[in-house]
């Protein structure tokens, strides 16, 4: 995710000022850092995401702090792993916000991550991190518990990414996902790959508390591909027919045509159960042209 503005951890939501009239250039700004707390230190998108509706509601907030609140909504979207939501609102704030031309580059700096996947081979990133261009959806608080960068153990050179459930994830359930626009690749057929292996490990939740898997669970490891169409119409859906089950790396393959309408590409990968996935050297490649 890109740099953000100084995060202050005072949280102040004012909508008017002590006398009781309108809000001021200052109580805006103090509200969108309580906003901008909310979400990076607490990680509390939903939370945030609704201080950032409220500003923009607000009569007479300034358009900096508009434009502001606007991206970082998107932000806030991009992170839960919905995208197209996302997507949306980074083009309104382009469309909108012309005038903010730092809030506007930082809206295009987003957009253009839209063409197409990134950093497949896991070179970028800290370890211990989530790596860039990947995300966890719906748990960014919890999201280095769920997937982290790793230099070591990996079957190449460059780096891997290893993928659990801790305990407060219902399903039992991990998942680390790109997505992206679809137009680059309507009309066409895609191979993802990705080389997997699966340890049987004790996840860890974030207070240290172990979960010990049932033996009758099958902990396994799935990649997947989804294609989402206009209106909301699920297009090309598929998963691993065989879901990885060993501690050896194992290739594994899903091959997909995209619909002429197509409008964003969804990939990733599953941890399912107490065990941890490792994934490496991934590939998303166009087979017919």
């Amino acid at each position: 995710m890109s740099c953000r503005f100084p995060v202050v951890a005072l949280v102040v939501a004012l909508a008017a000022s002590p006398l009781g009239g309108a809000a001021t250039d200052g109580d805006f700004e103090k509200q969108i850092e309580a906003a901008i707390h909310r979400e990076i230190v607490l990680g509390d998108l939903a939370g945030a995401m609704e201080q950032y509706r409220a500003i923009l509601a607000e009569p007479g907030v300034t358009r900096p702090v508009a434009a502001r609140a606007l991206l970082e909504t998107g932000e806030c979207l991009e992170r839960l792993g919905k995208g197209k939501e996302a997507y949306n609102t980074y083009l309104r704030v382009v469309g909108e916000y012309g005038d903010q031309a730092a809030i506007v580059s930082r809206a295009r700096t987003r957009l253009n991550t839209w063409s197409g996947p990134r950093n497949l081979k896991f070179e970028e990133g800290v370890p211990g991190k989530v790596p860039p261009g990947w995300v966890v959806p719906s748990f960014p608080k919890d999201a280095n518990y769920v997937a982290e960068l790793v230099l070591d153990g990996c079957r190449s050179r460059s780096g891997c990414a290893v993928v659990t459930a801790p305990v407060n994830v219902p399903g039992m359930d991990g998942n680390l996902m790109q997505q992206f626009g679809a137009a680059a690749y309507r009309g066409k057929t895609v191979r993802l790959r990705a080389w997997l292996r699966l340890d049987q490990f004790f996840a860890v939740a974030p207070g240290g508390v172990l979960r010990i898997p049932d033996p009758k669970d099958r902990d396994s490891g799935q990649l997947w591909l989804r294609v989402e169409r206009g209106n909301r119409r699920t297009g090309f859906a598929g998963n691993l027919e065989q879901p990885v089950r060993s501690s050896d790396w194992t290739r594994g393959e899903v091959t997909g045509a995209i619909d002429d309408d197509a409008q964003f590409i969804s990939f990733g990968v599953t941890s399912i159960g107490g065990g941890r996935v490792w994934i490496d050297d991934v590939s998303f490649e166009i087979v017919n042209r």
